[in-house]
């Protein structure tokens, strides 16, 4: 029996199912996140150590190692990618 494939539409959220809107900002933030984290891996320190450079507690490193991106506004993400000497830049298209 042949496997069914389905394309995705560029988002996994709206694969899952979730409304376009609300997909697009769960991407954004996911995308951010995992920048964070590779952003702080590569500095090889414990959390503790990560919090006491980002200025947060030891929890929010745990989150976003944990992939934790329902707990971050893209705001605050922003911020904590900014205080860990990365730039975001954005692109907006139709």
């Amino acid at each position: 029996m042949a496997e069914k494939m389905t394309v995705s539409c560029g988002n996994v959220f709206e694969d899952l199912g979730f409304p376009p809107d609300e997909a697009a900002a769960m991407l954004a933030r996911a995308t951010l996140l995992i920048e964070l984290e590779k952003a702080l891996r590569k500095r090889g320190k414990k959390q503790q150590a990560l919090a006491d450079e980002l200025g947060v507690p030891r929890s929010r490193i745990s989150e976003v190692m944990n992939h934790k991106a329902e707990k971050f506004s893209l705001d605050k993400l922003v911020c904590l990618l900014h205080r860990a000497g990365l730039q975001v830049d954005m692109q907006v298209r139709t």
